[in-house]
């Protein structure tokens, strides 16, 4: 979930699904995939700095390749920790060389850039309800873009990106001029408690993850189980 301040309050980063995708297709979803095996590689584990709390790194590594690929954001720093300014130019050389399917860790390696996990929260974890042909372990982080980068969605898994207000979002959603499906619209309804980007990020690093399992109910409908993560 890419977030960025906007006025006094936040906006988050979402991007349509291609039409042609097996999972979720015209969805308004936040930028992400599965973790490949590359991802779990000793050589991906030293181009990390930082743990991320509670969770694998190969799931930082994947996050933040997968944000790179789908919206052109790399969070990234030099092995002692500094920040790494990346040239635009840079930029758009780096994630070409992605789409031609250059590995990542690699390219990381030819320009002495390490993944950044210290700037990911982990927020959340959902997994796909039960019975469900097509099911997901999802985990969600939340990350701000580091600056002078602009999202851009990779006009191939991902399309019309755009940064809204999570209550703008949840509004446009009402009248049905985003798709957005049940996880989506459940997250955006807990940032939309949240009047500013330092209060939103203040809790999502206090609070503590545990796996949430929506259920579907006898209606057709999704809810929760009674306590499941005060969702």
């Amino acid at each position: 979930m890419l977030v960025r301040a906007e006025g006094a309050g936040f906006a988050v980063y979402l991007a349509r699904r291609s039409a042609k995708s097996r999972f979720m297709p015209g969805a308004y979803v936040f930028p992400g995939g599965a973790v490949d095996a590359a991802d779990r590689d000793q050589a991906a584990l030293e181009r990390v700095v930082g743990p991320v709390r509670g969770i694998g790194f190969e799931f930082a590594v994947a996050a933040l390749r997968e944000l790179f690929e789908e919206a052109g954001v790399l969070i990234v720093c030099r092995k002692d920790g500094r920040r790494a300014g990346i040239p635009d130019d840079t930029l758009r050389d780096l994630r070409r060389a992605l789409a031609q399917g250059k590995h990542f860790i690699s390219l990381l390696s030819e320009d002495e850039l390490y993944l950044d996990a210290r700037e990911l929260i982990y927020y959340s974890n959902w997994i796909t309800p039960a019975g469900v042909p097509l099911r997901f372990d999802t985990h969600f982080f939340v990350a701000h873009p580091p600056e002078g980068q602009i999202a851009e969605a990779d006009a191939v898994e991902l399309h019309d990106g755009i940064w809204l207000t999570p209550r703008e979002a949840l509004e446009r959603a009402a009248r049905n001029e985003l798709n957005v499906v049940f996880p989506t619209r459940k997250h955006l309804e807990r940032m939309a408690k949240f009047e500013t980007l330092a209060a939103f990020l203040e809790h999502a690093r206090e609070r503590k993850v545990t796996a949430c399992e929506p259920r579907v109910l006898e209606d057709g409908t999704l809810g929760f189980w009674p306590g499941d993560d005060a969702w």
